[in-house]
Parts: C-alpha cells; sequence; structure tokens
C-alpha cells in the first residue's frame, strides 16, 4: 500500500440503513464493487492503516482491519471511538462513511491538502448539500477525535467536530458527497459513474 505518514481511515460500516429496508448498505454493488470497498479503494493510497468500524465483511482491499463498539447501534460517535482503539499513532484520521459510492482518492488527498494548510485547523471536512460541515467525510488532526471516547452513544455525529473556527470548509461538489440512504441515491450514483 502506497502511504502517506501517519495517517489512518476510519470507515463507519454499521448502520441500521433503516431508510433503505434494513439491508447491509456496505454490501450493495454499485458496478461490480461494493459500497465499502468504493470507499477502502478511495482511501488504500493515502493511508498507512485503513479501518473498519462494523460487521466484518469480504473485502477486496488488502490489510483492512475490522473492530466494532462495545455496545453495536449507538451510532457513528461511538463507531469512530472503537475506529480510534485501533489506529494507534496516527496523525491524521480520515473519518469517512461507507456508503460514499462516488467518492475518489483525489477527493480524500483535498481534505488533507487543506487541513495541511490550514495549520491551525483541527479538521477539514466536506461540505454537505447545506453548506455544512460533514463529519463523516473529514480529515481530522488525532488529538480532536480524543474528545469522542467520552460523548455517549446516540450523540449526533456533528458532535464530533470541534468549534467552527476549527474546521476548514472543503466543497468538494455533490458527485463526491453523494451518500446512499435511498434506491433514488443508488440510481445517481450509477448515473455517476
Amino acid at each position: 500500500m502506497t502511504t502517506a505518514s501517519g495517517v489512518a481511515a476510519i470507515v463507519v460500516a454499521g448502520g441500521a440503513a433503516r431508510r433503505m429496508g434494513g439491508i447491509d448498505k456496505a454490501m450493495i454493488e454499485l458496478g461490480g464493487t461494493t459500497l465499502l470497498d468504493r470507499v477502502l479503494r478511495a482511501a488504500e493510497p493515502l493511508c498507512d492503516q485503513l479501518v473498519v468500524v462494523g460487521p466484518r465483511r469480504p473485502t477486496d482491499v488488502v490489510g483492512v482491519e475490522f473492530t466494532v463498539e462495545d455496545s453495536p447501534g449507538g451510532g457513528p460517535v461511538p463507531a469512530v471511538a472503537a475506529g480510534l482503539e485501533r489506529v494507534g499513532a496516527a496523525s491524521i484520521v480520515l473519518v469517512l462513511a461507507a456508503d460514499l459510492p462516488v467518492l475518489t482518492t483525489e477527493d480524500l488527498g483535498q481534505l488533507l491538502a487543506a487541513l495541511e494548510t490550514a495549520s491551525r485547523a483541527g479538521v477539514a471536512a466536506a461540505t454537505d448539500h447545506r453548506q455544512r460541515p460533514n463529519p463523516l467525510l473529514a480529515a481530522y488532526r488525532a488529538p480532536v477525535l480524543a474528545s469522542c471516547r467520552m460523548l455517549q452513544p446516540g450523540t449526533p455525529a456533528a458532535s464530533l467536530l470541534p468549534d467552527r473556527n476549527d474546521v476548514v470548509l472543503v466543497d468538494l461538489g455533490e458527485r463526491a458527497t453523494l451518500n446512499v440512504n435511498c434506491a433514488t441515491d443508488l440510481e445517481r450514483a450509477a448515473a455517476l459513474l
């Protein structure tokens, strides 16, 4: 794996996918590749370590570690905390949802570059459709994420983000930020591919 010094990725892949009838979204195939593998392949060239938080699943990406929270089902905050237990001494952590099918290595490179350029910022986050930072498509300096270990299950994912002054917003565009929450999203992703 080609690596960047001290960068790890935590892929949150344990959601119940209630809006899609409870199917395992991570295992949905799009163009012959699962959504999980699409995200892992985007992160792989930039990371020393890839950690998936959720049930162990088949993957074509080599060297992926799987872990689960102590009490699965508590949402992304405890999932990120569980992932942090596996990333060791990484100085930067990409936190990614498993349902970003059109995400590319270049998109993630933009987040890392924005974080490096803004040396005082703790996070570089993609903007969502409301122009707010997406906490599950972001590059974090590892110490910023340490506080998530103290947050309660069910805490909104936005709680991962520090004060807005410490967040650099990166417009990756609608393509990169498309996440799959319903069949229509899956159709849009297929059209973009």
